[in-house]
């Protein structure tokens, strides 16, 4: 881990895309403001963790027999891949860690 000191106002940026400002210090919080591209997350850690609980798998794909033979065919939306009617089912939730 780097760690830098910055005074109010002073900044540090990351990859050259993303500005991180000292907004304020108060005795017991420092306050940030991020400065970043729109496509680039910016999270506080607590909601990140909590997005990457919730990350999903890869999609499910069926051919006709297998879709024909699930127990559970709910949420297999029909699709055409190369020319062929697929089932195509979202990941399961997965955990990350």
């Amino acid at each position: 881990m780097l760690v830098l000191a910055r005074k109010k106002q002073e900044a540090i940026i990351i990859a050259g895309l993303v500005r991180v400002v000292v907004a304020e210090i108060t005795s017991t919080t420092v306050r940030l403001g991020v400065e970043a591209p729109r496509n680039v997350p910016v999270d506080r850690e607590e909601v990140h963790r909590r997005k990457e609980v919730q990350t999903r798998g890869p999609p499910e794909v069926f051919t006709q027999q297998e879709y024909d033979l699930l127990d559970n065919q709910v949420d297999c939306n029909p699709a055409f891949f190369c020319g062929r009617q697929m089932y195509v089912r979202e990941g399961p939730l997965m955990p990350v860690g």
